[in-house]
Formats: structure tokens, C-alpha cells, sequence
């Protein structure tokens, strides 16, 4: 039997399962009952609210249209009663007034019979779109533009004055060459044409680029002489407001078609446009980019008016309802209602369901009590579940907030909250990339080690020693862990761990224990930014009046044994090898030099073409018995300073390595006057000046040697 390994499953998802076990069957025979034999009913009911829909658009329709024709009406009126002033600007002014009154108005106009005159009051459109005579983006102040088109000295002139309000211009534009005349337009002959107000079909209005249409109505004297034609503009967007309003559902649509089956009417305007022969123009509903209205369309023909069909692109089944417009509308309009089925029999469903539920309450009780009883129980428990997984991803932050009145779980969460503490004080003294590799392998932690490229840094301060005597341990201490934290973070930031303390230097490591990519170059960066993070704190120590600290770097990179060291019950984690000796030695050699960081050639070659490097030939550090290069880590490689610097250093130093060393010695000379504080080119000077007084033997290799550390 204890072979056996039994499937797992979460505790709330058992309990769930048993609950859906006893429910779902119950449930489901009483709601395909009730479903059945309501869906007829549901359907029937879609119907009849399609039919009201259909009925809502065209009161509204007829209330707008009706209220625009008005509009027009007293248009005419008014054009009776002042003709004789009717070119005069201010007559504009009751028309600006109706527009105010009825936001569904575009634009409200009149022109003239004798020579084709125009006056209009504009609303202005504020889409992004050109406007006016020379395709301009409009005045953002700017709300309505009356628009002139009249002889001005004998000349027609198109004037377009932009009003914030009335009496208050914000812009004139003119167009001095006019080839506009209302009078062959459609809307001019049909106000001719038919006694009272006359509409027209739908078009594109040029200046919105968007359709609508004009109501027009004529203006002539007793004796039947035209004196012009008065009119108002609106757009198919007004109607577009009554659709979206009684639209049936979410997925639902309602729609108007003209004579020819173009969507004049439709929720989102802008997709029923399209550009037709360089034109933009109302689109066929055939051709719409709504597959369901374009499906409904095209089904007409066949199914006739009334149908229920799989339309669009999800194949979903939908109610579809064409009613005419009355015959006294004048227009032979067709409205289109479309609703997806679910919107009419999902109420019914639910209402199944509810009876469902209320004939099994005492059921549903208990098993809510069950539910909220398993809650209890296992809310603390993923809680839990979800602090360990971050303590074996070692992300320690914050504290364990788990509380149950369960004694078990409570006593539970209180052993991991002591855990994730003790992790986490843990990991103060320990690199976190270890900790966290320690605690994800889940193996036992032994010593031993294995063989690694590694890039190791050591530090340490300038006369930092005689430095500290005179400070008091609390200051000294504080000092030294604020430096500490600075240049940690620059280490950690690229990779690196810090391997130890020593004293007032540290010890880090890159590529151990996580191997990573580039590590060389990403030694460099840390070393750049942390002498850039002592130069903020030196200005900070010189505020306090306190001395200020200079840092030296030695980096290497080479083949180290990483891993455990120590007794059994007291380890520490470490690189150990001649790479680690030569890196220790290369920073002492700053001293030597009078530099802040040294690097090898292994180091230079890697990070080559990234940061500034100057060279400074082979170097065999003490206690070491093989020369390296080696070269001081200048800067990062757009440094304007360094960049001159090593470009200076060229000739000096190639001039040595020649041996020719009169020339090296006066080249030397002139570095240093450029460059007074300079340690390689001081020591290197010096040597060339004892080599002309006593020259190297002859097979003396050039590697500098130095003594002691």
C-alpha cells in the first residue's frame, strides 16, 4: 500500500466538487424544464420589444424633424419680415440663437435667387479634421462661423468670421475667388419644388465629411417671385443618438436604410462612410464592415422581414425586424432592428434557475455553510502556502500576516514567520545569490567547491588606518558601514557578491555562485559606479568637515576554485586559487603606481571597446612568479578627460617600450607638465632617466618588478 500514490487535489476544489455533484444534476433537469417551455414565450417577447424599438426610432426621428422643420418655418418667416435687410450681418443673429436651442442643428443658411448669395451660421466642429476655405484646423475658441458669400465691390468674396460667442470674433478667414452657388443644389430645387418644407436625401456634407442632410424651405413674395431658399443642417450622428438609445442588448443594432439600402443610420457613423470614386459617400448596408447588419441585409431578400438567423463572424443566432416608415413620413425609410438572441431568452434562463434555487434553499444553505467553513479553513493555508514559495525564492521582505482561529494553522504560521525571520537575518552574513541557491536546491550544504571563471575585486582605502585613529569608534564605524553600503550596491546592482569584508577593503566576486554573461565588463561598470557613489559621499564628508576617502580597485578575471570552505559546522563561501592572489597583489600595486584602479590584460581584453584603458606594460606583482599585463581602468569610453589623457599617453609609453629611453624620458617630461599629478608617468619617468644612466641588460624581458607589497 505504500506504493500507492494517491491523486491530490486542493481542498476548497474537493469540497466544490461535492457541492457541483449533488447541485448540478437537481439543477439542471428543473432548468431544461423550464427553459423549454419558455423559450417560445422569450422569443415572442424579443419580438415585440424590437417592434417598440422600431417604433422609439421613428417617433424620434419625427420629433427631430419636425423640430427642425419648424425651425425652418420660422426661418421663412422671419426672411418675409426683414427681406429688404437680409444682407445685413446682424439678421444672422436670431439663426446663431435657434442653434443654441438645438444642438442637432450643423448649420442653418439662406441663400438668394438673384445672384446666388449665401448667408450661414455654422456650427464648428472641433474633430482634427481641415475646416474652412484654406483646410485649416479651426480656433480652438471658436464655436460657431458665419459664413458670407456676397459682392464686395463688385467682387464675390466667401467670408468664414469664427465667433466664440455672438459680437465676439476670434478669427476671419477669406477665399477671394468663389465658384459656389446654392442654387443648382439639390436642396435649392427641391425647396421649389414641393409647398412647405422640403427634405433631402442623404449626403456628405464637404466641410464636416460626414453625412446628413438639409431641410429646405422657399422664400417668395404673394405673387409667387422666389427671393431665395432658407435651410438647416443635420447630421446623420443625431439619428445615430436615437439608435444607440434603443438598441436591444449589448450585441444589439438598430439601423435605418434609405431608398437604395445605404446605411443612412447607423451607431458608429464613421463606419458607414467610405471612399467611392474619390468621393467620400454613405456606404450599401451590404458593404459594411459589421457582418451582422451586413449578413441581415443581404438575408432580406429571401427571408423576408422578419427572420432569426446565424449572423457575423461567431455564427451567433440573432432576432431580425425591418419595418417601414410611415407613408405620410415622406421618405421611404426602412428601419432595421437586429438582437442577439440571448438577450431575450437569458433573462428567462435566469429565472430558471432562480426557481431552481429557491426549490433546493435548504440545500443551498447548507452547502454555503460548507463553503464558507472550507473558506475559513483554507484562506490562512494558500496564504501560507504562498509565503513559503517566496521564503524558497528567498524574497524575504515584509513580515507573516497569516492569522486563523485554527490552533494548527495559527501554531503553523507563527513557525514559518520565525523561519522566514531567521532566513532573513541570515542573509545579512551570507551573499543572498548563495542563500537563494542553498534554499532552492533543497540538498544539503557540504564543503567543497568546483572550478570557475571568476572576476574578483579587492578594495581598500587610502591611508584610511592613520585616518580612523583619531576618530571615535561609534564615528569610525558608522563611517565605514556608510561607504560599505554605497560600494555593496554598485556590486550587487551588476551581478557581483561581496565576498568579505577585510578591514576598511571588501573582496567580490562575479559569475559565482549564479553564472551570468559579460561578467567582466559588468565588474568594470561596479567600479565606475562606485567611484562615482564615493565621490557623493566625499562631498557630503567634506560638508561635515571631515576627510574624504580614496578607494583602490584590483581586478582580475581567471580560473578559481568557488565553493565551501571550513569546519563542518561553520562554513563560508569563497573563491580560492592564484587568480584570487593575483587580484589581491594587482590592487596593491596601486600604490606602486599612484593610480585608483588596476586591472589585468585578461580583464581589458574582455571589456575591450567598452571602457577606457591605458596601458602600462607587464607587470610580476610580489609573491607572484608569472607577468601580466596591465593596464589602469580610466574610465567609461565617451570621457572627454580620460580620452585625452591616454591619447597623450601614447608616445611616452611607446617610446618605452622601444627602450629608447632619451626619448622616453623627455616624452615623459611633457606628459607630466600637462598632466602634474600623474603616478604611472612619474614612476615611469624615473625608471627611463636610471636606464640611460645605467641601461637594463640586454635580455631583460621588460617586465617590471616590484618588491614587497
Amino acid at each position: 500500500m505504500s506504493g500507492i500514490r494517491l491523486p491530490r487535489i486542493r481542498l476548497r476544489i474537493g469540497i466544490a466538487i461535492m457541492f457541483l455533484g449533488i447541485m448540478l444534476p437537481l439543477t439542471g433537469m428543473m432548468t431544461a424544464v423550464l427553459y423549454q417551455q419558455n423559450s417560445r414565450l422569450a422569443l415572442e417577447m424579443g419580438e415585440a420589444s424590437m417592434g417598440s424599438a422600431s417604433q422609439g426610432v421613428v417617433s424620434a426621428v419625427r420629433l427631430l424633424l419636425g423640430q427642425i422643420a419648424r425651425v425652418v418655418d420660422t426661418s421663412v418667416a422671419f426672411g418675409l419680415a426683414e427681406r429688404t435687410t437680409l444682407r445685413n450681418v446682424e439678421t444672422l443673429r436670431p439663426l446663431l440663437e435657434q442653434m443654441e436651442q438645438i444642438p442637432d442643428i450643423y448649420a442653418l443658411f439662406f441663400a438668394f435667387a438673384k445672384d446666388g448669395a449665401f448667408y450661414e451660421v455654422i456650427r464648428v466642429p472641433h474633430n482634427g479634421r481641415p475646416f474652412g476655405p484654406h483646410k485649416k484646423i479651426p480656433p480652438p475658441q471658436a464655436r460657431y462661423v458665419l459664413r458670407i458669400i456676397d459682392n464686395v465691390e463688385g467682387e464675390k468674396m466667401d467670408s468664414w468670421i469664427y465667433l466664440s460667442n455672438w459680437g465676439e470674433a476670434v478669427a476671419v478667414e477669406r477665399a477671394d475667388i468663389v465658384s459656389y452657388d446654392p442654387r443648382p443644389r439639390p436642396w435649392y430645387k427641391a425647396a421649389q419644388e414641393v409647398r412647405g418644407v422640403a427634405t433631402s436625401g442623404v449626403h456628405v456634407f464637404s466641410s464636416l465629411g460626414q453625412p446628413g442632410m438639409t431641410l429646405s424651405g422657399k422664400l417668395a413674395t404673394t405673387d409667387g417671385e422666389l427671393i431665395g431658399v432658407f435651410g438647416a443642417d443635420i447630421t446623420t450622428r443625431s439619428l445615430s443618438r436615437f439608435l444607440v438609445e434603443h438598441a436591444i442588448g449589448a450585441d444589439g443594432v438598430v439601423f435605418i436604410l434609405d431608398e437604395d439600402d445605404r446605411l443612412i443610420g447607423y451607431p458608429h457613423p464613421e463606419r458607414a462612410m467610405a471612399q467611392m470614386d474619390g468621393q467620400i459617400d454613405v456606404v450599401k448596408a451590404e458593404a459594411v464592415d459589421d457582418r451582422v447588419v451586413a449578413d441581415a441585409v443581404r438575408l432580406r431578400s429571401s427571408l423576408g422581414d422578419r427572420f432569426r438567423s446565424e449572423l457575423g463572424e461567431s455564427g451567433e443566432t440573432y432576432l431580425v425586424s425591418f419595418n417601414r416608415f410611415p407613408d405620410d413620413f415622406g421618405k421611404r425609410w426602412t428601419i432595421g432592428t437586429v438582437g442577439n438572441e440571448t438577450v431575450f431568452t437569458g433573462p428567462l434562463r435566469r429565472a430558471s434557475l432562480m426557481i431552481v434555487l429557491i426549490g433546493t434553499i435548504f440545500l443551498g444553505l447548507a452547502s454555503f455553510a460548507v463553503l464558507w467553513a472550507s473558506r475559513l479553513l483554507t484562506r490562512p493555508i494558500q496564504a501560507l502556502t504562498a509565503e513559503t514559495d517566496s521564503i524558497r525564492r528567498f524574497n524575504l521582505d515584509g513580515e507573516v500576516t497569516v492569522h486563523s482561529a485554527i490552533a494548527e494553522v495559527h501554531t503553523l504560521a507563527d513557525a514559518v514567520g520565525a523561519m522566514k525571520a531567521a532566513l532573513k537575518s541570515f542573509g545579512t552574513y551570507v551573499p543572498k545569490d548563495l542563500v537563494r541557491e542553498i534554499v532552492a536546491s533543497g540538498t544539503p550544504t557540504e564543503v567543497g567547491g568546483q572550478r570557475r571563471q571568476v572576476t574578483v575585486l579587492f578594495t581598500d582605502l587610502a591611508n584610511f588606518t592613520s585616518a580612523s585613529e583619531s576618530m571615535p569608534p561609534e564615528v569610525l564605524m558608522d563611517r565605514l558601514s556608510t561607504y560599505f553600503q554605497a560600494t555593496s550596491q554598485t556590486i550587487e546592482a551588476t551581478g557581483g557578491i561581496v565576498d568579505k569584508f577585510i578591514g576598511d577593503g571588501l573582496m567580490a566576486l562575479w559569475n559565482a555562485p549564479t553564472p551570468i554573461d559579460d561578467h567582466e565588463a559588468r565588474a568594470c561598470r561596479a567600479v565606475m559606479d562606485a567611484r562615482a557613489a564615493t565621490a557623493k559621499l566625499n562631498a557630503w564628508l567634506t560638508a561635515e568637515g571631515e576627510a574624504t576617502l580614496f578607494t583602490r580597485f584590483g581586478l582580475h578575471t581567471g580560473i578559481g576554485v568557488v565553493g565551501n570552505v571550513g569546519a563542518h559546522d561553520r562554513m563560508q563561501y569563497t573563491a580560492l586559487g592564484a587568480c584570487v592572489n593575483l587580484a589581491a597583489r594587482v590592487e596593491s600595486l596601486n600604490k606602486r603606481f599612484g593610480t585608483e584602479c588596476l586591472v589585468t590584460g585578461d580583464i581589458e581584453t574582455a571589456a575591450r571597446g567598452r571602457f577606457l584603458f591605458r596601458p602600462l606594460g607587464p607587470v610580476m606583482a610580489h609573491g607572484t612568479s608569472t607577468a601580466v599585463p596591465l593596464f589602469e581602468l580610466m574610465g567609461d569610453l565617451g570621457a572627454d578627460h580620460s580620452a585625452a589623457l591616454c591619447a597623450a599617453w601614447t608616445e611616452p609609453f611607446t617610446a618605452w617600450q622601444a627602450r629608447d629611453w632619451a626619448a622616453a624620458a623627455a616624452a615623459f617630461t611633457r606628459f607630466l607638465v600637462l598632466h602634474p599629478q600623474d603616478g604611472p608617468a612619474a614612476v615611469l619617468l624615473a625608471m627611463s632617466r636610471e636606464f640611460l644612466v645605467q641601461p637594463p641588460e640586454p635580455a631583460w624581458d621588460g617586465v617590471l618588478r616590484f618588491d614587497g607589497k
